[in-house]
């Protein structure tokens, strides 16, 4: 059994604004009024560079808007931004990539048009960075006859990798249509790890899009596709005694659609499969430590360290009612979510947060956007090791792949379908004797050859009684006393 710890170095986000302004192309209707956004942010890569590490990423922007003819229109643009993250301080430590696990997110989404054809998109872009280290808290001593006190301790580290990829599908429709806004996600069913063959994750999931099409006969409405997902992502190597799970957080680069004369509509998705792969271990750690024979000097060392918590692919199906009044309509709608608690309990995971649902709908030619929320609750079962905590969540994703709604009076039914992706660890505060030296004789060596009749208190173990009386064996109870 090994003894290496997996602990925390230290945790940081910091918060930054990305603004900037666009033109819009010449092909493009001029902008009247903004109907909504919608954005994603994603972590290109990371460098370190001195005392900081370096993360390059791009906040993309599709904005829907009414144009200068009356059309809703959709304009896409992508903001670069580099974050730089101070690397806590830690000794003569060197840190690695693997160390370095990040996370990202953007909120407070605005557009701001300053002109006919220019705008001034801007989010607030948070960064997170965790950092680990392994830590070896073996007793070192050349002294044989010392007696310790062990127990067993489950640690967990991660690391990082990326795959990227495409999917591509058709949807047939009947001629003379015009694609307006498409949106889509990606939602990972299926994460297995197989260690025997080739030490590598099978990662099934599917694609979803969602088009919003004009018919100049029928008006707006909206056409869907999807295709499955299947990747290979090759794993580092990992130790033959270690328990492996994964998780995967997707994200849609880029989409492609066009339309054909005859209706079919072609689309394709690139996206960006980033996983996280949690490799858990059985330590042992030695909490206290004894010289049977002499006095000690023990040296006892705490440490926060990382335990399993759980990795997470799955499914969650959200419903909400709106009031959108008897007179308007449904054009499209698209959604967004995050997880932002996490709680831990006899071997049960629940996470919690919430998803925004943002529906445009029109009434009398004016055409609006409206915001509904609905609280996520996920509970599924933690992994073997979890502590009971509030688990720390390193990096959480709500993908909301899918949207149905049903108008019945002025109110609209949602149904949400979401894709949910979350690594958790725990951490547990533990403290370890890491040395010892013996710097004086015991005052019970000279009494060896007595025998003792000791009664124990309430709360004192065997153990307290061994260390008590520098035994070098177990001590047993025989009765209700220990014969010494």
């Amino acid at each position: 059994m090994n003894n290496t710890l997996y602990v925390k170095r230290f945790e940081s986000v910091i918060g930054m604004d990305v603004t900037e302004d666009f033109l819009l192309p010449d092909y493009q209707p001029e902008v009247r009024r903004v109907i909504g956004v919608k954005s994603s942010v994603s972590i290109d890569g990371k460098y370190l560079s001195g005392d900081e590490l370096e993360a390059d990423g791009g906040v993309t922007y599709t904005l829907l808007y009414i144009g200068g003819d009356g059309a809703i229109t959709q304009s896409s643009h992508t903001s670069s931004f580099t974050g730089h993250i101070p690397l806590g301080s830690d000794g003569d430590d060197r840190y690695s990539a693997s160390d370095l696990i990040m996370s990202c997110s953007a909120d407070n989404v605005t557009c701001r048009v300053t002109a006919p054809r220019k705008i001034t998109l801007s989010s607030k872009v948070r960064l997170g960075l965790m950092s680990q280290k392994p830590q070896n808290v073996s007793l070192n001593t050349d002294i044989t006859s010392v007696r310790r006190k062990t127990e067993k301790f489950t640690t967990a580290s991660l690391c990082e990798l990326r795959q990227t990829g495409e999917i591509s599908g058709e949807i047939r429709e009947r001629e003379g249509v015009e694609i307006i806004f498409a949106a889509g996600d990606i939602c990972i069913s299926d994460v297995r790890i197989d260690k025997n063959s080739s030490n590598k994750a099978v990662v099934k999931g599917e694609g979803y899009i969602t088009v919003l099409m004009f018919d100049s006969d029928n008006g707006y409405f909206n056409v869907k596709g999807r295709a499955p997902l299947e990747e290979e992502i090759i794993l580092p190597d990992m130790a033959a005694d270690a328990t492996c799970r994964a998780a995967v957080f997707p994200s849609v680069v880029m989409i492609e659609v066009g339309v054909s004369d005859d209706g079919v509509v072609s689309w394709k998705m690139e996206y960006d499969l980033d996983i996280d792969v949690m490799k858990c271990t059985e330590c042992e750690i030695t909490t206290d430590a004894y010289l049977p024979e002499s006095e000690e000097k023990l040296t006892m060392n705490g440490y926060s360290a990382y335990t399993p918590g759980g990795m997470i692919n799955g499914r969650l199906t959200t419903s909400a009612n709106m009031k959108i009044g008897a007179d308007s309509s449904y054009i499209c709608s698209w959604g967004s979510g995050s997880i932002d608690r996490c709680e831990i309990r006899e071997g049960r995971m629940t996470l919690g947060g919430s998803a925004k649902i943002s529906v445009v709908k029109s009434c009398d030619g004016d055409v609006t956007i409206d915001d509904v929320t609905i609280p996520i609750r996920y509970e599924c079962e933690a992994m073997a090791g979890a502590e009971n905590s509030d688990g720390a969540l390193k990096r959480t994703k709500v993908g909301v792949t899918d949207i149905n709604v049903r108008k019945d009076g002025d109110t609209l039914g949602i149904t949400a379908e979401l894709a949910l992706s979350a690594a958790v660890l725990s951490e547990k505060n533990t403290v370890c004797a890491t040395q010892i030296e013996a710097i004086s004789e015991s005052a019970s060596t000279s009494k060896k050859n007595m025998v003792r009749v000791y009664v124990p208190d309430v709360d004192e173990t065997p153990w307290d009684v061994e260390k008590k009386f520098r035994l070098g064996k177990e001590a047993k109870l025989e009765g209700e006393v220990y014969i010494i």
